[in-house]
């Protein structure tokens, strides 16, 4: 609606007229002019806000448009603008971090509420205004400064805040001033005193455990000197004792002490081990050996037992392998050994094999070869549960197992980590009631190839052997072993031997080769051999029978019956190669002196009577090396500690006694350990005229650990016997010495 342009004019005329008469009627009674003048000015003030309209709508029409438009975009701009900023504050406030900001004066230009809260401050008394925290203690880098070179710092400070001491952590950063005011720092801090508490706590914790640990290695240590002192004792009178005449029953009751020995001495070496591995302090050597050897090894030594219980046992090693590899061979042997006689201990019928081969998975690691360690039994098998805990410490796979078979637990738990610690593993396939098989990865560097090898054709090229006998583990491994060398080879049951040399013959291929199991007896196996030597005039067959230790009387019935050689089981695949006549010439003479030679006498090595000083406090064991001594061949200067062993030497310098070729030095020794003793029998024989040769001194000790072995070799000692040792022990380290050195005999006569 539109008004004239006169009405505010109007109105205010009759707003003035309405105050006039109000003035007028002012003696009057007060409500006439109070109504006046209330009309004076309501006319006033409508002709007024027409007259501001009136202005108005004439300055928006000679207003340009796009200026109108623009101002309603700033006021939009705006109140945007104030809304971003109300949002970003409540952001920053909402953060549990503390977030300021400061200029180059240090002054600070931004606090978010955490801040606020945490050092009980208010906006208006910190802000434009320098803050300094209040350390606890000095912090060890200084805040960042806007002139500092770096751009971007982290700091921790222990300072007070609202909540008493806290230590804070702070980011700090140079970022752009507002407004192109240059820089300003940056900084955001969180409270990480529950962490740092935390941290310290764990700190604490590991030291304790790292304590523990080390007071655990120093009492196992002690522990297993103070086992084998007297492990030691009981072994070796019972080897004695053993070697003496003995009524029947006497000697089963000897053999039952010396076996029950040897069962407690393995179970402390494999908690002791254990403790190694736990601790980390698992070394490993890496030194070559002969890899087939090494299984041979293990096989040799529990075959007695597997042979007791009727078993097969069979073994072979790939010719794709080095002879020699870089390693440990006895964390080698100890993981064989824990397999193999897992394998034998849950078989009562059928066998235990071993195959040695490639691995099937690629090594990634350069210069080193994959091997794979595959242990078959024909046992009990075991269930899904069991091969989940089957590698678990203190772990076996039935209770009654416990109770039947002893044991405890650790012996799979140890060779698995052993095998880690080679870079490969153990996995297992098993299938309950028919048996299972243990696969050891192991990664080992090879030794480099002897030159010779190369170019070499197979060596039995034109060669078949056929395996006839009822074992077919063994047979396998046999078989698998000839196949490798390029042999080729049939297997089969020996009541279908006959069959397969007609057959043979028939195709034009007859057998030259023939290895029967003397189970079938001289009568029998001869048969077939006459048989296959009928079928195949043209060339000598040759025949080898299988034996079993305690069969060897009856060899001289094969001999007759026409066979050429006998191997006794378990059989070593160069042993069968040899006496198949498919070894190289170079090669036979290795396999005859890998069998062991036994000296006609003790002291058949050399050439007279050798002279001992054994020093040795602990009553018990200095018998038992005297009477290993003397059985020896060997006399022996006796003492009891290493102050008396010192007293010794000096006297023979000094020409008082007769000298000695050997000393025997126990390391734990009252007055003078044997450490402190060899010492100084070393600088005495160093300062003693030109021609006295120092004699060897070997550590007598039950630190049976290899750092311990090391630290006296390095301590001057020149060899080492760990306790408990037995007749044969102490044997070798006299063949060791007395067959290679000349001794001292008479160095101070």
């Amino acid at each position: 609606m539109r008004f004239p342009s006169s009405l505010p004019m109007l109105l205010l005329v009759a707003g003035l007229a309405s105050l006039i008469l109000a003035l007028v009627l002012l003696p009057r009674p007060l409500a006439a002019w109070q109504v006046f003048a209330a009309l004076g000015v309501a006319f006033a003030l409508a002709s007024l806000h027409l007259a501001l309209a009136a202005i108005a709508r004439s300055a928006e029409r000679n207003l340009p448009a796009p200026i109108g438009s623009d101002l309603e975009q700033l006021q939009d701009v705006r109140w945007r603008l104030s809304e971003n900023e109300a949002r970003y504050r409540a952001l920053l406030d909402g953060q549990c971090s503390a977030i300021v900001r400061r200029d180059a004066a240090r002054n600070l230009t931004f606090a978010n509420k955490a801040f606020l809260d945490m050092f009980a401050a208010k906006a208006d008394e910190v802000l434009g205004k320098p803050f300094e925290l209040e350390l606890c203690e000095p912090a060890e880098v200084e805040p960042l400064a806007v002139t500092a070179a770096v751009r971007h710092q982290r700091l921790v400070q222990h300072a007070l805040t609202a909540m008493g001491a806290r230590w804070i952590e702070w980011e700090e950063q140079l970022v752009a001033a507002p407004h192109g005011g240059g820089l300003e720092v940056q900084s955001v801090g969180r409270d990480i005193t529950e962490q740092r508490r935390a941290d310290m706590q764990l700190a604490e914790a590991r030291d304790q455990a790292e304590a523990a640990n080390r007071a655990k290695g120093r009492f196992l240590a002690a522990m297993s000197h103070e086992i084998r002192t007297p492990m030691n004792g009981i072994l070796g009178m019972a080897s004695l004792l053993l070697d003496t005449e003995q009524t029947p029953e006497q000697s089963t009751y000897a053999h039952a002490i010396d076996q029950s020995a040897r069962t407690l001495l393995a179970l402390i070496d494999e908690i002791l081990d254990f403790s190694k591995i736990e601790a980390g302090k698992l070394e490993l050597t890496e030194e070559p050996f002969a890899l087939a050897a090494c299984v041979q090894g293990a096989v040799e030594l529990l075959a007695p037992r597997a042979h007791a219980k009727g078993l097969e046992m069979a073994w072979s090693v790939s010719p794709q392998l080095p002879r020699l590899v870089f390693g440990d061979e006895a964390r080698v042997r100890q993981i064989l050994l824990n397999l193999l006689s897992n394998a034998v201990k849950f078989t009562d019928a059928g066998g235990v094999s071993v195959e040695v081969g490639p691995s099937a998975e690629p090594c990634n690691e350069p210069g080193c070869v994959g091997i794979e360690i595959k242990v078959e039994d024909t046992g009990i098998g075991l269930s899904p549960d069991d091969i989940r805990r089957l590698f678990t410490e203190f772990e076996q796979a039935d209770a009654a197992v416990r109770r039947r078979d002893g044991g405890t637990g650790l012996g799979l738990a140890i060779s698995m980590q052993l095998a880690r610690a080679m870079r490969g593993g153990i996995r297992v396939a098993s299938t309950l009631g028919k048996g299972s098989t243990f696969k050891a990865c192991l990664v080992l560097q090879p030794v480099e190839f002897a030159a010779d090898d190369a170019g070499q054709g197979p060596i039995g090229e034109g060669v078949r052997v056929l395996l006839a006998f009822d074992r077919p583990l063994e047979r396998r491994a046999l078989g698998y072993a000839l196949a490798s060398a390029g042999v080729a080879t049939a297997e089969v049951d020996f009541a279908k031997a006959a069959d397969v040399l007609d057959a043979a013959l028939a195709e034009g291929r007859p057998f030259d080769r023939l290895v029967i199991d003397g189970v079938e007896g001289p009568g029998a196996a001869g048969g077939l051999l006459a048989k296959a030597r009928q079928l195949n005039r043209h060339a000598k067959v040759r025949g080898i029978v299988l034996v079993n230790v305690l069969a060897r009387a009856s060899l001289s019935e094969f001999r007759t019956a026409g066979f050429d050689a006998y191997l006794v089981r378990p059989v070593r695949p160069a042993s069968l190669m040899l006496h198949l006549g498919l070894c190289r010439p170079e090669e036979t003479s290795a396999v005859v002196r890998a069998e062991p030679a036994v000296p006609a006498s003790p002291q058949a090595g050399w050439k007279s009577a050798r002279r001992v000083l054994l020093a040795e406090d602990n009553e018990i064991n200095a018998l038992l090396a005297k009477r290993v001594l003397e059985k020896c061949g060997c006399e022996h200067l006796a003492v009891a500690n290493g102050a008396e062993a010192v007293a010794a030497v000096e006297q023979i310098l000094r020409g008082e006694t007769r000298g000695v070729d050997l000393i025997l030095m126990d390391i734990f020794m009252p007055q003078l350990d044997g450490l402190e003793a060899a010492r100084t029998i070393k600088q005495l024989y160093a300062s003693a005229p030109v021609g006295t040769g120092a004699p060897p001194i070997v550590a007598l000790t039950a630190n049976a650990f290899a750092e311990d072995k090391q630290r006296y070799l390095e301590a001057g000692m020149d060899d080492y016997l760990a306790k408990p040792f037995d007749k044969s022990g102490l044997e070798a380290v006299l063949h060791r010495w007395f067959s290679d050195h000349g001794g001292n005999t008479d160095a101070a006569a």
